[in-house]
């Protein structure tokens, strides 16, 4: 055989090896996905790679950035797991200065927060007043019966500006989307109460819980023919005054709308305030927080500690529910920590830190940007370091079944065998996570910006990609 023929031959191969390598990464389930018309203008991050072997079965412009929506939280909580790890809780501490001598304490009472989203949350098992009980019980074994001075949140550890800039406007004063400080209260969520008449007529606002104090409702809602809720609050996210417009069903009695509370150290300082006064300890001061006073107590004295539940129950009901709220404090809370590069972190453990854009913890910023390529080597790294029993594995939920993926990929072969976590803002479909398929597991991540059609629509056809491709 001559050399020509030979290379000849060896192109040949090439080729063939190549083309092959080609169709493994875009096999028919994927090629189909991206005909799908709702694509034909969208930006498209897909990657799949088997555990086993570590070898990519599927890939779509996997190095290419995009917003990922909730996904960022696969980041924030397999970060948080990573440098914190499983046994840490949150700490808020109950202190005072000054003297106690008979009964009385001379001094003020203050309670610090380092960033737990947990006091007093609805997502944890107990009693949302629990630790305000507990704090009752420690200052009756002080045999403290009163105070001369003041009650004080130290609620400055992440600052007062509460929320991102680049959040939506629209985004501001809901549910998912409270405050973050270094205290919060009750998920820093309260609950208006509505009674709504006939279509066209103005809804009457019943009451307000918990009671925030100087809160002010403009109140323009309206009753409409229409089952869904189009009501909004607007008003600056730490301002008292808010004004409430948009409609709500008709003929409601009782019907409540979420948002978050304007301050939550100032409404926590007059909550204890209150708390303590109800069960007979009077108090001669003001309830304040460091907002106001700019002070920081020189020789305070602990009286006990409120530790969170461990950051496993934290993480899971992050990745489970997509809590927003717990997210954004795990990540603020990893600013915090000396050194921490958040991208860099990921660089060292052999990740492109370059491909992520990271601006808050929950995804709820669309000026966040993330590769599938970057996702699923978080997901390997996490699996490889702890395996199927591992906090974060365990974190995510189970498709057909859990959180805010119990009815995707329902009813097919894959369900009950997909953990992942969904994310989902205006424009924006992803899915991230594990596949148990009999003796096999993989990896997988799918993000989609900027797709037309209905949302249900593409749902669907990521199901129909999955099932095709594991």
């Amino acid at each position: 055989m001559t050399i020509t023929k030979r290379k000849i031959l060896l192109l040949n191969v090439m080729f063939i090896v190549s083309t092959a390598i080609i169709y493994a990464q875009k096999p028919a389930a994927l090629e189909a996905f991206l005909q799908k018309k709702g694509l034909t203008h969208a930006a498209v991050s897909f990657k799949a790679v088997d555990l086993s072997s570590g070898q990519t079965i599927a890939s779509f412009n996997e190095k290419m950035a995009v917003i990922p929506a909730s996904n960022m939280k696969i980041v924030t909580t397999a970060t948080a797991l990573d440098t914190l790890g499983e046994s840490f809780r949150f700490h808020t501490e109950l202190t005072y200065d000054g003297t106690i001598k008979d009964s009385i304490l001379d001094g003020n009472l203050y309670l610090k927060g380092s960033g737990d989203p947990t006091l007093g949350s609805e997502f944890m098992i107990g009693d949302k007043e629990g630790f305000l009980r507990d704090c009752l019980i420690i200052l009756r074994k002080a045999g403290i019966k009163s105070i001369e001075g003041d009650i004080v949140i130290l609620d400055q550890l992440f600052g007062y500006e509460g929320v991102y800039p680049t959040w939506m406007v629209e985004d501001i004063n809901t549910y998912y989307a409270p405050g973050i400080y270094g205290i919060s209260i009750f998920d820093n969520i309260y609950r208006i109460y509505l009674q709504s008449y006939k279509p066209g007529t103005r809804v009457k606002v019943s009451s307000v819980s918990p009671e925030i104090p100087g809160l002010q409702l403009a109140n323009e809602l309206r009753a409409s023919k229409s089952g869904s809720d189009r009501s909004r609050i607007d008003g600056s996210s730490s301002s008292l005054e808010k004004r409430l417009y948009g409609t709500i069903p008709a003929n409601r009695t009782n019907y409540a709308v979420k948002s978050s509370i304007p301050d939550p150290g100032l409404f926590l300082a007059d909550y204890l305030y209150k708390f303590l006064e109800n069960n007979n300890i009077t108090i001669k001061g003001k309830a304040t927080t460091f907002r106001f006073t700019q002070k920081l107590p020189e020789d305070d004295q602990t009286l006990t500690i409120i530790q969170s539940p461990r950051l496993p129950a934290i993480v899971r009901e992050t990745n489970v529910k997509s809590n927003n709220h717990y997210a954004e404090h795990l990540y603020k809370k990893l600013l915090t920590l000396d050194s921490l590069n958040i991208s860099d972190y990921w660089e060292r453990r052999g990740l492109d830190g370059l491909s992520l854009l990271m601006v808050d913890g929950s995804g709820l910023s669309s000026t966040n940007a993330v590769t599938a390529d970057f996702l699923t080597g978080i997901l390997i790294y996490m699996y490889k370091k702890d395996g199927t029993m591992g906090a974060f594995y365990q974190s995510l939920p189970v498709a057909g079944k859990d959180g805010t993926v119990n009815t995707f990929l329902k009813k097919t072969p894959l369900e009950n065998k997909v953990r992942l976590k969904s994310g989902s803002i205006s424009h924006v479909q992803a899915y991230s996570g594990y596949v148990e398929k009999e003796d096999n597991r993989y990896v997988f991540s799918l993000i989609v910006n900027n797709f037309s059609g209905k949302r249900t629509d593409l749902r669907k056809a990521i199901e129909e990609l999955l099932v095709g491709l594991f």
